[in-house]
């Protein structure tokens, strides 16, 4: 079938189709390296592949047109250009020399005939820019206080300064910047960036990421002054769960500032910070004390007016000190920074006390609240204490927090000023404040969003606004957590990369977003952290906490290892991913391999004080006791493991390691066959009798080869959700899985019906009683408002939000059959009483979406309705597939389409 007004029978039903007009021109657009959503700075890649899109297919012979203008400082601009087939357009090889340290690039592409003749307008221009690459390009060193400091933290936090003199007004200039811990970095009295938390949380211990700033409008000819504030941060700070660990990176805190300016005539200069300097001077700043989970305090009595602008009397300040630090650590950033992304006003201002007021900004998220400071004497403090949720009687809820309350303060100086906290970021929706004089209103405040900057890719909107405000609540949690890393929560004192958790909702991650820098960067620590530890830690920095201070091999957990970067590939068919992390993965599989009985069965128990952690969270397991789920853990690391078998067969297929390829088959199928006999029976019934257990062996395809016991799971599975009364029975493992293993086996009426129950436990009870991001636990609140009792207890996590996968394909009908999504299957279920729903993602080849409506026989939007409207959208390179149930098989080519279809 083609795509022009084509025509289509079967069994009596007609489906038709019809193309948007034909192009009228071929214009390229959203040109980008790598997977940077656009212009970027300070990249580490000296060969950068390049991709665009598509708006119409170019024609037969047509060819790209691609020119770069490309300098370094001190040189001339050097233009150079080159023609590629039109038909690669995604991750295209760089075609020029490779680029060097600090080298520039302007880029364009545009469509051009077989004899080069111009067919559409040449791309927006493309900038981005090679940071230092070498080792010895980075000459400046750590500097930081050269006074003694406590040993322990929440220390008395520094600022550090030095006057420069440039001979004129640079035509460019750069800062190199970095920090053990975290700098906030100013230029004659104004900010470099709105950058947080530079330089973000890594294993520190092997990378530093120096990011690079163009700096050439913040400086003079003549007299010029760097400023840095100085944060304890992930580096020296106490972080983490029972009581947490502090300096576990080091002690020492320091900045490292390269500034590399240029002139009109071509010569450059270097200013470095370092020890021998005795301009580079630091003293005691305004903030006394700052604990990423316990808050910052600020004295503003403590300020120096002026103090990074040039000429200011610093004969009161100390020499640095060098905080040592091998440089070959140095490193570009692979990913986008934290930023503030959007700003929230309060929607409700209660006073509760003489001094006290309560915010309510509406939604709980990660995010800094900026004051309004006025009407203050000299020595008032003000607090803010940040929070999630509140308690039955109206009162802040902390106990949920643990250590990381979360409270921040400010003493006045008697002046009036705006302030914002600089090293700390918190999760919450509620904020008391404390200290107040006067009414306070909502122009003496907003709250500011942060999250690592991110590009949108994903989007689903249906006719039930409950599960719109679910899917609103799951994007939410997961910009709350991707903050640098991918972490559980943005509230109490954990903050940690769990890999259970993103190893559950990478798919979910890569749909909503572009995150295939972000978890590819976090990938890189996880391989460090494998080589350091011999295994797959529970999260990833990892830092020795309590009862975990350990790692060992569990399941779910370390099949992170494997399930991340495949969720990657299959999202960017980018091979490179699994090849940078195939020893990540193989290495994985291999070291599982050694804890399994003869039969197959991962049954050794992990030395570990919770064993394994089974279907962590399952909703009949004690509050202080997640671990006690229905379903066997033996049986759901077996099914884990063999799933990552299978996953590490077809990586090692891809990336052409044959030897591999049939010595992991042969194990997936050794798994697989240990799995049914230890833990299926011939009647299709599980031995632990639980939705988790045959959601695992259905989704897991652990049942394939036998049909009938495929069929008899799934029917069981049905008669569970309908025995529960449509209320969801797993935990982390099964959760995401649960609703993909009622469609496959044809019980769609039970998947809708768990999905849209509002009795706890299920996801649109949270929605009901006004949750605004994912929570921990299916019963976080009671229905009257009371917490739940057990010791861990988030109201914004994301792993259950994985239940979206569920929704973008089967609601909203879009889903990939190819990695890279070069095809793709439309195929949208009806149920649930959704009348209409739609939802797209960008692609590498661009924008796919799916929007459909049911009509009755007079053209009424009717959830009974006959006659299925759909609108699709197919970007240029790809293919979509219609597969709707009764029907045969329709293949759309690029282009929009209506399709009417006789249900």
């Amino acid at each position: 079938m083609d795509n022009h007004n084509a025509t289509s029978s079967t069994d009596g039903t007609t489906l038709t189709f019809d193309p948007t007009a034909a192009a009228v021109g071929y214009d390229v657009r959203d040109l980008t390296i790598e997977h940077f959503p656009g212009d970027v700075m300070g990249i580490g890649i000296p060969a950068p592949r390049m991709s665009w899109v598509y708006d119409h297919k170019p024609p037969q012979g047509a060819q790209i047109l691609l020119k770069i203008r490309r300098r370094v400082p001190g040189g001339k601009p050097v233009d150079e250009s080159t023609y590629l087939p039109a038909k690669q357009s995604v991750l295209v090889p760089w075609q020029f020399n490779q680029l060097v340290s600090r080298e520039r690039v302007s880029a364009t592409v545009q469509v051009v005939s077989s004899q080069h003749a111009p067919l559409g307008k040449p791309s927006d221009e493309l900038h981005f820019e090679i940071g230092l690459l070498r080792e010895s390009e980075h000459v400046a060193d750590y500097v930081g206080p050269s006074w003694p400091e406590a040993e322990t933290d929440h220390r008395h936090l520094p600022l550090v300064r030095t006057d420069v003199t440039l001979r004129e007004k640079p035509a460019s200039a750069r800062l190199y910047l970095s920090a053990l811990g975290l700098v906030e970095a100013e230029i004659n009295g104004r900010k470099v960036s709105e950058d947080a938390l530079t330089p973000g949380w890594t294993q520190y211990e092997k990378r530093i990421p120096c990011w690079t700033y163009d700096v050439t409008d913040k400086l003079n000819a003549g007299g010029n002054a760097m400023g840095f504030w100085l944060g304890d941060g992930w580096y020296r700070g106490r972080i983490g769960f029972d009581g947490g660990y502090a300096n576990y990176y080091g002690d020492r805190i320091g900045v490292l500032a390269q500034l590399e300016v240029e002139y009109a005539d071509g010569t450059t200069e270097k200013i470095c910070s370092n020890s021998w300097d005795r301009q580079w001077k630091a003293t005691l700043g305004p903030i006394v004390s700052s604990d990423m989970y316990e808050g910052e305090c600020y004295d503003a009595r403590l300020e120096q007016p002026g103090w990074s602008t040039y000429g200011f009397d610093d004969s009161a300040w100390k020499p640095v000190a060098e905080s040592f630090c091998d440089p070959a650590k140095i490193e570009n950033p692979e990913i986008l920074s934290i930023r503030p992304q959007e700003k929230h006003e309060p929607v409700s201002i209660k006073k509760i006390g003489e001094r006290s007021w309560l915010v309510d900004f509406g939604q709980n998220c990660s995010a800094r609240v900026r004051l309004h400071l006025h009407d203050l004497a000299s020595g008032d403090t003000v607090t803010l204490h940040h929070v999630e949720v509140l308690e039955p009687d109206g009162s802040i809820a902390t106990r949920t927090l643990r250590r990381g309350q979360q409270l921040d303060s400010y003493t006045s100086n008697g002046q009036n000023a705006w302030w914002e906290p600089r090293f700390v970021m918190h999760g919450f929706r509620y904020v008391q404040i404390d200290g107040w004089p006067g009414e306070l209103s909502a122009d003496d405040m907003d709250c500011r969003v942060y999250h690592s900057e991110l590009k949108r890719t994903g989007e689903l909107e249906t006719s039930n606004e409950m599960l719109n405000k679910l899917h609103h609540n799951i994007v939410w949690s997961m910009r709350s957590n991707f903050m640098s890393i991918p972490t559980d929560c943005p509230q109490r004192d954990e903050r940690l990369g769990w890999t259970g958790d993103i190893c559950l909702f990478s798919p979910t991650a890569t749909y909503l977003y572009d995150v295939q820098a972000f978890l590819n960067n976090w990938l890189h620590d996880l391989r460090t952290e494998q080589v350091k530890w011999g295994t797959v830690p529970y999260y990833v920095p990892f830092v020795p906490l309590g009862g975990w201070s350990h790692p060992t091999a569990i399941s779910e957990w370390g099949d992170a290892a494997v399930a991340v970067p495949w969720a990657l590939y299959r999202d960017s068919g980018d091979a490179e991913i699994l090849r940078e992390n195939y020893d990540l993965s193989h290495d994985w599989v291999d070291e599982v391999a050694g804890y399994l009985s003869p039969d197959g069965v991962w049954d050794r128990r992990p030395e570990f004080v919770l064993g394994q952690l089974g279907d962590w969270l399952d909703p009949s397991a004690p509050p202080d006791r997640p671990s006690l789920a229905m379903t066997q853990k033996e049986l759901v690391a077996t099914a884990y493991f063999a799933r990552s078998c299978s996953q590490v067969t077809r990586m090692a297929q891809i990336l052409g390691k044959d030897d591999d390829a049939k010595r992991f088959g042969e194990l997936y199928r050794h798994v697989r066959r240990g799995f049914i006999d230890r833990f299926s029976n011939m009647d299709g019934t599980m031995t632990s009798d639980t939705q988790c257990a045959y959601a695992l062996s259905i989704a897991f395809g652990l049942l394939d080869d036998d049909d009938v016991r495929r069929v008899k799971a799934g029917n069981r599975l049905a008669e569970l959700v309908r025995d529960s009364g449509g209320k969801v029975s797993t935990g982390f493992a099964g959760t995401p899985f649960v609703l993909p293993a009622l469609s496959m086996t044809g019980h769609d009426e039970e998947a809708f019906s768990l999905l849209e129950s509002t009795e706890c436990p299920s996801w649109l009870y949270q929605v009901k009683i006004g949750a605004t991001t994912t929570w921990e636990r299916w019963d976080s609140m009671e229905p009257d408002g009371t917490l739940n009792p057990g010791g861990m207890t988030s109201f914004n996590h994301y792993a259950l939000g994985s239940v979206a996968t569920w929704m973008h394909s089967h609601i909203g009908g879009l889903e990939a059959i190819d990695a890279g999504w070069k095809r793709f299957r439309i195929a949208p279920h009806m149920g649930g009483g959704i009348t209409h729903a739609s939802t797209s993602h960008i692609t590498p080849f661009g924008r796919a979406a799916v929007s459909w409506k049911l009509v009755d026989a007079q053209g009424e939007e009717n959830a009974a309705g006959t006659t299925l409207e759909m609108d699709v959208t197919v970007p240029v390179g790809a293919t979509g597939t219609v597969e709707l149930a009764n029907h045969e098989p329709c293949e759309l080519k690029a282009g929009h389409h209506r399709l009417t279809i006789n249900l």
